[in-house]
């Protein structure tokens, strides 16, 4: 199971945490997934979103 929305297609982020005497070491910030059901052709269909695009759709 990968961790990537289906809808836009964002997954995994990559970046530097900076400590309180300015080192720098790798992290990763993962995508907030949720499972959801969209309509698609009349049809429910459950897929793994991000809360961003589930917040985007609920405006439509």
């Amino acid at each position: 199971m990968s961790k990537v929305c289906e809808i836009c297609g964002r997954g995994k982020m990559s970046g530097k945490t900076v400590s309180h005497s300015n080192r720098k070491s790798n992290r990763t910030w993962d995508v907030n997934l949720q499972k959801t059901t969209v309509e698609v052709d009349g049809k429910e269909k459950t897929v793994k979103a991000c809360a961003k695009c589930i917040k985007t759709q609920k405006k439509a």
